[in-house]
């Protein structure tokens, strides 16, 4: 099964290019399910070309058990379930874009 790993909010979290921050987390209702989202900043520091930003949510999928276990460094984990139907993923876009109208960038686990 799918997991998400929850962070800290405002958390850098370092990659190769740069680091990305957890800003919001949340569940949304959907058609009587669960769907888990993460708005992200991410900041592009030690690329080669360029420095510049960008926001994103990311959705995880459809919360299947909450926050159920932990990772090995303590992270609360919760179980999830991609969401893989494109009809149902053009409406939960839709949902998250008037929840941040500001966000181009929806990203499906």
């Amino acid at each position: 099964m799918p997991s998400y790993t929850h962070y800290p909010l405002n958390e850098e979290i370092r990659g190769i290019g740069g680091y990305y921050k957890v800003l919001d987390e949340g569940v949304v209702d959907f058609e009587g399910k669960k769907v888990l989202y993460a708005l992200k900043g991410a900041h592009f520091d030690t690329s080669c070309c360029t420095v510049r930003g960008v926001g994103m949510v990311a959705i995880a999928g459809y919360v299947t058990s909450w926050k159920s276990s932990k990772n090995e460094e303590g992270r609360p984990v919760t179980e999830v379930k991609h969401v893989t139907n494109t009809e149902e993923r053009k409406r939960i876009k839709a949902l998250l874009k008037q929840m941040f109208p500001y966000i181009e960038v929806f990203d499906f686990d």
